[in-house]
């Protein structure tokens, strides 16, 4: 395998992981005119239209049998991650949503280990450290504006759960990948997610955010078509493909760079606050996933 094909996976999964970071931001201001679970409902029927008609190419039958329960098991744990997760913002920035997704690392680098037989090496373990150290430094208590979001202890307990809810599902995806259809597998996520979210939204009987009126204008179908287009269906597909070609270890680190990027992205767009320690922080994660790339025992299994 040439060193550009090997680094490929590695590369895509950053480009995804830049758009998961911006879909934040891209979540709050949809969360101005949809409830949680109704932007989460139409977000993920839109991916799931998105996807049809690949799954149901040639030999769709048995490709939709084989991907039926390992689908079912990580759309669960995915739909469990994004209904917690749209409910927690409505009560956090969208920086520290960003900054409490990466809890999904240090669980996705012990799951690897524990479940999946990966092995890590010294290399591995520091940078682990370190990306572990740069969270801690972005998530240390701030003066931000005195007009600025407001963080509460519901909002991030959400964010927690929805962080353990994700780092299930990249475990999964770890577990079931290589030998799952990507197009099937892909569906059967999307549908249990959506399904799963309308159920919530009927139950809450809400869809609407503010005053039972949704303005379908410009601004709402962009947020939709990114979120549900770009950062599900197309995201989610690709991350289906070629995560299972990366060793935990290294998806773990790569993670790491979201609360970056998530922090980022509600810095310049929402003008989140960042200060001296939120940028520690970020060079940290950098520098443990620079660090991590020269681990080799990452891509070993155990006996």
């Amino acid at each position: 395998m040439t060193s550009a094909a090997r680094f490929l996976p590695h590369l895509l999964l950053v480009v995804l992981i830049m758009i998961w970071s911006g879909s934040f931001v891209v979540s709050k201001i949809g969360l101005a005119t949809l409830t949680p679970f109704g932007l989460v409902t139409v977000r993920f029927w839109l991916a799931a239209l998105c996807v049809v008609p690949f799954a149901l190419r040639a030999g769709a039958g048995l490709h939709l049998r084989t991907a039926l329960g390992p689908g079912l098991v990580a759309g669960a744990a995915l739909a469990s991650g994004y209904l917690l997760q749209m409910v927690g913002m409505t009560e956090t920035s969208a920086a520290m949503g960003g900054l409490l997704a990466g809890l999904m690392v240090p669980i996705v680098a012990v799951g690897g280990f524990l479940f999946l037989g990966a092995r890590v090496g010294g290399a591995g373990i520091a940078g682990l450290l370190l990306a572990i150290a740069g969270m801690v430094a972005i998530c240390w208590p701030s003066e931000g504006p005195a007009d600025g979001p407001k963080d509460t202890l519901f909002g991030i307990l959400m964010q927690v759960g929805s962080s353990a809810s994700y780092a299930t599902h990249v475990l999964l995806l770890s577990r079931f990948g290589q030998r799952m259809p990507v197009a099937a597998f892909t569906l059967v996520q999307m549908v249990v997610v959506a399904s799963a979210a309308t159920v919530a939204m009927l139950v809450t009987g809400r869809f609407a955010a503010a005053d039972g009126t949704v303005t379908w204008d410009g601004s709402l179908l962009a947020t939709l078509a990114y979120l549900g287009i770009l950062s599900t269906a197309v995201a989610i597909g690709i991350q289906a493909k070629v995560q299972h070609r990366i060793p935990p270890a290294h998806v773990a680190l790569l993670f790491t760079l979201q609360p970056l990027f998530a922090a980022l992205c509600g810095w310049l767009a929402l003008g989140d606050h960042l200060g001296a320690m939120q940028l520690l922080g970020g060079g940290l994660i950098v520098l443990g996933v620079v660090v991590t790339s020269l681990d080799r025992a990452a891509g070993q299994r155990g006996p």
